[in-house]
């Protein structure tokens, strides 16, 4: 707020007595007596207008007659109790922090302003002396003005204080326009920004229209986004040299056009037919990019447009470049926060915004939904033999086909890992969802040419169909207890949700919890508790001869009973317990199996889960148990399906090399049951000394083709120095046929059911060494 005539703001200290030397900043004069009878005659008679105000309130006490006269004001009384800001026009009032700072630092200031007319309101340009007067006795200070108008130089000094305000105020004006720019690039949208930008600029520039346009592509015509001035408003800018505003954007710098009718550089026909002669583009810049867009201001007449003007408009295409750049960041983090970054499909979280859509539309029309749960069937190991690199190329290629299997309005979003949904909305009905599977699993399961490699890939799905009050959350349950019964059937099958999914739910989650308390029971050793082990004999068919003994994993539950090794096993897997679990199969069987090397020159053989080879401290831990058990590395033999193998991975590769380098034998099991080939069993992976023929095939003997095939698998893995061994031998037929076929060894409870540990051992100990009655 201004303080008296010139805008005193400063705090006066009381006057000194007589002869004490004054700061400069408090210099005034001070009068007493009939003095100030004489000053104030003078005052009243002086032909320039004379005012006092009061520093505190600031306040006008006195005006003399002419200072009424000049202003436009009845009389002093009239005058009396205004505050001096209403004297001054705006323009007036710019002045004051100057005159503010000169009263400060010297106590005084001389200078050009501007008052107004009361009555009239017209601006009064004035020179202006003021300075601080300090009061007898220390009282509070007032400031004087003396305001002149110079009739000799009047002409030229309202020109130039016109000029000089002018100035100030189109800078004021131009300050506080940027300024709520920026406030609004803050936060605010662009859109809304954009309208304050032109209306901004077609106010301060007193242009007839300014709008701002960008392209949607490039080299399309520009479409105007914001626009402010006289109607009609243009839809489009021509691109190129078709247009002012398109020149611009095409050479990327500052247009100036001071009248249409001289130009040559572009096309004006659009400015004529709008009424307007004149115009200026400032392009809108993004950092490495061609400009965003154009800023464009047009007048309805020939002007020049001042370095200021130009100035100004390039501060607001800089503000707008700013906000757009934090609008494309911020879009870039809410894509980023919404879509997976490998395969630019949607992810967990957008999948549930777009389901949650779906339901409430469906809940309003009676309509069904489906969301299908797409789990790829065995992608570890194809991620372990392609590569990291290698498997993220797979699953952008099966990101592909899974969208170009489902209707275009369907999503299709990526879980995480190897986990797909479908979003499946305005279903016709149910086998609408069951035919999107099939072309589903047919997609999957097609080779892609593109690829570089002959793998080929399945999936297990599970699909849910909405009900009347179904949540996002309850859908994606439901789908993954469907998919999870699909894949128990096998690969690359479908399975619709049942009720009583959730109690096969429960019973996992069960299984798991109760498993791994289990584990806990037995500590480091132990065959005592609920989990045990029983040891079947593998038989030389030569001669009859046990050369080793498998150990099977049992589980008797305290409630549930005796639990399926084909149920615990996936369990623990799925449950992160098989380290556990097979660890204490091999410490348990191992310690048996020193034991028995006292009676009999029998190998051990544990079963070993594909995940166990994934673990770093697997080789370690074997180690350690044949250290601690004091079993001869030769005489493990550590077993693994096929199903669970795939040539060439990496790390499974290395593990099972460092267990070759140990001593333990290494046997491929369930072999017919996968895609895999034996090659495995040759110089490509030559670790592998036994590989076991699936009871499927030992079944279907003395079949004509089983034979074919079992002689096959002998020959080549005869080739590779390999053994073969044939599991679920059931009668005498099946035995005799595998012994015509060439294989090495059986098992089976044609020759001898799996037993307890006491029950074997009173079996090696025959004398002489067991020989049963099929031999």
């Amino acid at each position: 707020m201004q303080r008296g005539f010139g805008g005193l703001r400063a705090p006066v200290r009381r006057a000194r007595p007589w002869g004490v030397r004054r700061s400069a900043w408090e210099v005034g004069v001070e009068f007493a007596g009939t003095e100030v009878e004489a000053l104030l005659a003078v005052c009243e008679h002086a032909p320039d207008l004379v005012a006092v105000s009061d520093f505190e309130t600031d306040r006008v006490s006195y005006l003399n007659p002419a200072g009424v006269r000049l202003v436009g004001l009845r009389d002093g009384a009239d005058a009396r109790n205004r505050t001096t800001a209403e004297f001054f026009t705006d323009v007036g009032l710019v002045q004051a922090p100057e005159v503010e700072s000169a009263l400060v630092r010297h106590g005084r200031w001389e200078g050009l302003s501007e008052l107004r007319h009361f009555e009239t309101g017209k601006p009064i340009p004035v020179s202006l002396a003021t300075f601080v007067l300090h009061r007898t006795g220390g009282g509070a200070p007032a400031v004087i003005a003396a305001i002149a108008r110079d009739g000799r130089r009047w002409e030229d000094q309202e020109r130039r204080l016109h000029h000089a305000l002018e100035l100030a105020a189109y800078r004021a004006r131009e300050q506080h326009a940027v300024a709520e720019l920026s406030r609004r690039a803050v936060d605010g949208q662009l859109t809304e920004l954009l309208a304050a930008a032109t209306t901004a600029a077609a106010t301060l520039m007193g242009v007839q229209c300014t709008s701002v346009s960008r392209p949607p592509a490039p080299g399309d015509p520009l479409t105007v986004l914001a626009y402010s001035g006289q109607l009609p408003r243009p839809d489009t800018f021509a691109p190129g040299t078709g247009s002012q505003p398109g020149y611009a954007l095409a050479t990327g710098s500052v247009v100036v056009c001071p009248n249409g009718e001289d130009e040559t550089r572009f096309s004006t026909g659009s400015m004529v037919r709008r009424g307007l002669r004149s115009g200026i583009c400032v392009p809108i810049p993004i950092a490495a990019r061609p400009a965003w867009g154009v800023l464009t201001a047009h007048s309805a007449r020939p002007r020049d447009y001042t370095d200021r003007e130009v100035s100004f408009l390039r501060t607001v295409a800089d503000v707008l470049s700013a906000t757009i750049g934090r609008i494309d960041a911020e879009t870039r983090l809410r894509y980023q926060s919404l879509h997976d970054p490998l395969t630019g499909l949607p992810n967990r979280a957008l999948a549930y915004q777009r389901i949650a859509t779906a339901l409430t539309t469906a809940h309003r029309t009676d309509a069904r939904i489906a969301v299908l749960l797409i789990d790829l069937d065995e992608f570890k190991t194809v991620n372990d033999r392609l590569g990291h690199a290698g498997g993220d190329v797979a699953l952008i290629g099966l990101a592909e086909r899974l969208t170009g299997a489902v209707r275009p309005a369907d999503t299709v979003a990526r879980l995480g890992g190897d986990e797909f949904l479908v979003l499946c909305a305005d279903m016709a009905g149910p086998d609408e969802a069951l035919d999107l599977a099939t072309r589903i699993i047919e997609a999957v399961a097609t080779p892609d040419p593109a690829a570089g490699h002959p793998l080929t890939f399945s999936a297990s799905i599970g699909i849910a169909l909405s009900g009347p009050v179904s949540t996002p959350e309850e859908l994606i349950r439901r789908a993954d207890l469907a998919m999870y019964r699909a894949k128990k059937a096998g690969a690359g099958r479908y399975s619709v949700y049942r009720d009583d999914d959730g109690d096969d739910a429960d019973r996992v989650l069960r299984l798991s919890r109760d498993l791994g308390t289990a584990l806990d029971d037995h500590g480091d050793h132990g065959d005592h508790g609920e989990l045990t082990l029983a040891y079947q004999p593998l038989f030389d068919l030569r001669d009859g001869a046990v050369v080793a003994v498998e150990a099977l994993a049992r589980w008797t539950h305290p409630t549930l009973g005796p639990i399926s090794a084909t149920e615990f096993i996936p369990v623990a897997e799925r449950a992160g317990l098989i380290g556990a679990l097979g660890l204490w199969v091999l410490r348990t069987a191992c310690t048996q199996a020193a034991d028995w090397q006292d009676i009999a020159d029998v190998d051990i053989r544990v079963n070993i889960s594909s995940l166990q080879l994934h673990d770093p401290r697997f080789v370690a831990q074997v180690a350690d148990v044949l250290a601690a058990t004091g079993l001869p590395a030769t005489k493990l033999g550590l077993e693994i399906s096929e199903a669970g193998w795939i040539a060439e991975t990496a790390h499974p590769v290395d593990t099972l090399g460092a267990l070759h380098e140990l001593g333990v034998a290494i046997a491929l099991d369930n072999i017919g049951t996968a895609h895999s080939t034996l090659t495995h069993l040759g110089c490509q992976r030559p670790v592998f000394s036994c590989c076991k023929i699936d009871k499927s095939y030992t079944a279907s003997l003395p079949g004509r083709r089983s034979a074919a095939i079992v002689s096959a698998v002998v020959a080549l893995a005869h080739a590779f120095h390999a053994t073969v061994a044939a599991a679920g031998v059931e009668n005498r037929a099946q035995l005799d046929a595998l012994r015509a076929c060439g294989c090495d060894l059986a098992q089976g409870f044609y020759l001898t059911p799996p037993m307890t540990a006491d029950n074997c051992t009173t079996f090696l100990n025959q004398d002489p060494p067991p020989h049963t009655h099929p031999f």
